[in-house]
């Protein structure tokens, strides 16, 4: 049965299935991920939106830092576990995901971090932009994040103006942003940490990603024991939109 919050959209499968979770990026929200969300459900996964607080509908506090969003997303996901975790998330989610993995915050079969940066260095003129004029530095992330092709074509999804879709989920949580792009920007790991862990990882890049590079996704690539990085050759930051094809496992 479903269970639908201002904090998460949960659908249960069924109570052997795997279950996914999908972590959103800055200034978005759990409706990000509502396409692979219903894929995967019908695939005969359980999957698990999260609304992070101050996103979407959920109206608690904001967090500050990628640690906090971590543990806050670790408590939704063991009230919903299952014997097989797939932790799922997109730029800044993918740091929360990394984090709950590196801290023990949940039992993760696998973890998938699509369109990761390490560390995700956010340049001064933007985090500025995202304090004091939040639709210019929307527009200018759109525009960085995508490739000519997909703004002008949309996206291989039919129907679909790719940066007015991303805008309009973006404008909904634009009173998140500065505090999103500062905690990607202050979150800072120790590799010796990272080659600790276990956990199996699966990195998805875009080659024409300027917001985070392929080379980042490379290096945090290297760092880990087992992990292995997919690169989507035509494709810039927004990855599940631009290219779904290529991005479902």
């Amino acid at each position: 049965m479903p269970a639908i919050s201002d904090k998460y959209n949960y659908k249960n499968f069924s109570d052997k299935s795997p279950l996914v979770v999908f972590v959103h990026g800055a200034g978005c929200d759990s409706t990000f991920w509502s396409l692979l969300n219903r894929y995967y459900f019908f695939k005969g996964y359980s999957t698990l939106a999260i609304n992070l607080p101050g996103h979407g509908n959920n109206k608690e506090k904001k967090l500050s830092s990628i640690e906090e969003m971590a543990h806050y997303t670790g408590k939704i996901v063991k009230k919903y576990s299952s014997k097989k975790n797939i932790l799922v998330g997109h730029s800044m989610g993918s740091l929360i995901c990394l984090s709950m993995v590196m801290n023990n915050l949940c039992d993760a079969y696998k973890t998938v971090l699509i369109g990761v940066s390490l560390p995700m260095l956010v340049s001064n003129s933007l985090l500025n932009m995202s304090k004091k004029n939040t639709d210019d530095a929307i527009s200018n992330m759109i525009n960085w994040s995508l490739p000519t092709e997909s703004k002008l074509r949309g996206s291989h999804l039919i129907g679909i103006s790719l940066p007015n879709f991303i805008n309009s989920i973006m404008s909904k949580n634009q009173n998140n942003l500065y505090f999103d792009l500062n905690a990607c920007n202050k979150f800072i790991v120790n590799e010796h940490d990272l080659k600790r862990i276990e956990s199996s990882f699966l990195i998805i890049s875009g080659k024409l990603d300027k917001m985070t590079p392929l080379k980042s996704s490379s290096f945090l690539n290297s760092k880990l024991k087992k992990s292995y990085l997919e690169v989507i050759d035509d494709c810039g930051h927004f990855h599940i939109h631009e290219r779904s094809d290529k991005v479902r496992w």
